[in-house]
């Protein structure tokens, strides 16, 4: 690391310190005030309708991912956890944000954080005003891109929606993972099932992401002990001479487990077969 970088990312030895990075995005998740430490995001952030039919395409993690905007991403995360009622918008200074995303140097971080905001604009998934003091506000907008007010999917709207603890900061996941690691994660938390494949070669049509991306991220879930084997499943195919194939069936290792399905276990702890996986939604 050079000392521009170690500037950049490190608190300043004179003057007072600022906060940290874990202690400040421990205040940002504190004013969401979320009881369940969880934060909601619907799946047409991954992957949105395009008619009435049913029929879907990429959301807006597929640009992010295509865009490397890792940052973007950290931000938007974050942004959502604390937009949790009123009109949906926060109003902070930059330099709060920029702690967040592990930036001490107030010049940079004011820059950096500005072209992650800007991202996140051209992409129709916040608004940015100024706001009191030189903060700037920034309110959430529907994670389809759509440019629509933002609402809770909680709230009797029918969007199917999933969730990421906030054990995903806690744990500092949000530093560890890529950004494959992280686009894997969102989109394993979207099966909402205990036991799921995730066929790489349909990541592209599904959600954007590269098949190589797509085992990038899974292959580092897994190292991680995120993602979890469980067992295999049998499918039909054309590739082979039988017309049978053989693919991976994951869980989800708590935190991430969604709640309410019980603690995942694998086929040899469980005794069992896996019955026929479900994969991500067409």
């Amino acid at each position: 690391m050079t000392t521009t970088q170690q500037n950049l990312n490190s608190p300043p030895r004179h003057g007072p310190t600022p906060l940290g990075q874990p202690e400040t995005i421990k205040l940002i998740l504190e004013r969401s005030q979320r009881p369940t430490r969880t934060v909601p995001i619907r799946r047409a952030f991954l992957q949105r309708e395009v008619s009435k039919s049913g029929s879907k395409s990429p959301g807006a993690l597929a640009e992010l991912v295509r865009r490397s905007a890792k940052r973007p991403l950290d931000l938007y995360l974050l942004l959502s956890a604390v937009t949790s009622g009123g009109d949906f918008s926060v109003t902070e200074w930059s330099t709060t944000w920029a702690r967040s995303v592990g930036i001490f140097d107030e010049t940079a971080g004011t820059a950096a954080v500005s072209r992650a905001w800007k991202v996140l604009k051209e992409l129709n998934l916040i608004t940015r005003a100024r706001g009191e003091g030189g903060k700037s506000t920034i309110t959430k907008l529907h994670e389809d891109g759509s440019g629509r007010p933002y609402t809770s999917p909680g709230e009797g709207t029918g969007d199917p929606y999933f969730q990421l603890p906030y054990e995903y900061w806690d744990k500092e996941w949000h530093n560890t993972l890529s950004l494959p690691g992280k686009a894997m994660l969102l989109i394993a938390s979207n099966q909402r099932k205990l036991k799921f494949t995730l066929p790489q070669e349909r990541m592209s049509d599904w959600y954007g992401v590269s098949a190589d991306t797509a085992g990038k991220g899974i292959r580092e879930l897994m190292k991680h002990g995120i993602l979890v084997q469980v067992g295999d499943e049998w499918f039909a195919t054309l590739r082979t001479r039988s017309g049978r194939g053989t693919r991976p069936v994951y869980s989800l290792w708590p935190p991430f487990t969604p709640r309410a399905l019980g603690e995942p276990t694998t086929e040899k702890e469980a005794g069992t077969e896996v019955s026929s996986g479900v994969g991500p939604k067409e």
